[in-house]
């Protein structure tokens, strides 16, 4: 069974198992192969201990992810899980999950170049925007300005955020609550666009302003109702 945010996969044998064919030994990464039936970047470890009857697979998955795709799970090879009297798994058995959850915004990105919003470029002199968005739903901004060949942001923005699909196409809705460096909402829209992959981020503050945020039905450069054009869209190409 795959969880519901993509991080773990619970595998049940039917009786114990081990790694070695003494009835010794628990199962490892080295044991056990996993293929996803689409274009998915990951890579995992299992926890197990010798003679139980489930394993678990920890998922680290590096991009985007279809809600379509399923993992199938085999031996990897006819020499690698044991049961109680030595007897090997055939390396042709498998299992495969349910289908994975949509993880959204979920991941690192970066921003620089032309992908900053000329908003943040023209009054802001902003130069790149490194944006990390964890699945506990925390976030953190670090926005470097023009000049700073440090490794140290001019300004760090964090907090907790929100996300759901909107229904309208692939765009989804997010609501920053930001805790750092004050309390402040923003909210807005982002749609991942592939081949090649780019987010496409939009949001204005609403907290002590009159901003009216983007909506998924006018679409990308709605905000303010459209007064701001394509000034306020940012984009980000994943680097985790």
């Amino acid at each position: 069974m795959l969880s519901d945010d993509n991080e773990t996969i619970v595998l049940t044998f039917t009786e114990p198992v081990y790694g070695n064919s003494d009835a010794t030994g628990a199962l490892t990464s080295d044991d056990i192969s996993i293929v996803a039936n689409g274009d998915v970047t990951a890579s995992y470890s299992v926890d197990h201990t010798a003679g139980s009857k489930t394993a678990t697979i920890n998922l680290t998955i590096s991009s985007s992810i279809a809600p379509t795709v399923t993992f199938t799970i085999t031996p990897a090879s006819g020499s690698s899980i044991y049961d109680d009297e030595g007897e090997p798994m055939a390396s042709t058995d498998e299992v495969t999950t349910n289908t994975a959850t949509q993880i959204g915004i979920i991941g690192k990105w970066l921003s620089e170049g032309d992908n900053v919003a000329p908003l943040l470029v023209n009054y802001f002199s902003v130069e790149k925007v490194y944006a990390t968005f964890n699945a506990n739903k925390t976030y953190e901004v670090n926005q470097f300005n023009v000049g700073n060949e440090t490794t140290t942001p001019d300004l760090t923005y964090s907090g907790t955020y929100t996300m759901t699909e909107s229904g309208t196409g692939n765009i989804w809705t997010i609501v920053c609550n930001q805790e750092v460096p004050f309390a402040a909402e923003a909210s807005g829209i982002f749609e991942i666009v592939a081949d090649p992959e780019v987010l496409w981020y939009e949001v204005v503050q609403t907290t002590g302003t009159q901003n009216v945020p983007p909506t998924p039905e006018a679409g990308f450069g709605s905000s303010n109702n459209g007064s701001l054009g394509t000034l306020n869209i940012q984009k980000y190409v994943r680097i985790d």
